[in-house]
């Protein structure tokens, strides 16, 4: 808790760790992303509960015992809390992708409106991941795998996606099989099925 001693504001704290979002920006997102952490169910009933301490294993009546709702709905919104700040985080505008890569803004934005780079709205701003360079330049086969995100995925589910393990990838993230330069088209399947999370 030291480090948040030295800032006064979200603002301070953002400008601190070069986050290129104001607080109103910051604070809206966290807004939206909180708005839909789905509400966990109340209670089980005798019978559910019944079945799960009979069959789901050692350990599970202990778990029952300690399970309440609004635990539950507090885990589920730190997670999306703490999943929305990273992906905001680990995105760069369109003036800072033109400066990793080395071109101009205007090549950026050819790049996002041809859909061989990827960017999600941020109150009328394009938000660039990182997660889609490598060193100065893109992915191999980004422009596959980007054709293939969903129009209404949102960008903590594709961030989610590309740094899970996936068996259909021999256990490596998408990230780290197109980094190894390997057929983006499955990758690409895996995102394609994204809205069926």
């Amino acid at each position: 808790m030291r480090s948040l001693e030295r800032v006064d504001s979200l603002d301070a704290l953002l400008a601190k760790h070069h986050v290129d979002l104001t607080a109103r920006e910051m604070l809206r997102e966290l807004d939206a992303a909180l708005t839909a952490v789905p509400a966990a169910s109340d209670t089980l009933s005798a019978g559910e509960i019944e079945f799960l301490r009979t069959h789901a294993g050692e350990g599970v009546g202990e778990v029952l015992d300690q399970w309440s709702s609004v635990a539950e709905i507090r885990a589920r919104a730190v997670e999306i809390a703490r999943q929305t700040v990273t992906v905001l985080a680990d995105s760069l505008d369109v003036k800072e992708a033109a400066a990793l890569l080395g071109i101009d803004r205007s090549v950026v934005s050819r790049r996002l409106t041809a859909r061989t780079l990827w960017a999600f709205d941020l109150h009328g701003h394009r938000r660039i991941p990182r997660w889609q360079f490598v060193s100065d330049d893109v992915l191999p086969g980004l422009s596959t795998v980007v054709a293939a995100i969903p129009s209404t995925a949102s960008p903590v589910s594709v961030a989610a996606l590309m740094h899970t393990s996936q068996p259909d990838l021999g256990d490596r993230t998408p990230l780290e099989h197109l980094a190894a330069a390997a057929d983006p088209a499955p990758v690409a399947a895996l995102l394609e099925s994204l809205d069926t999370w």
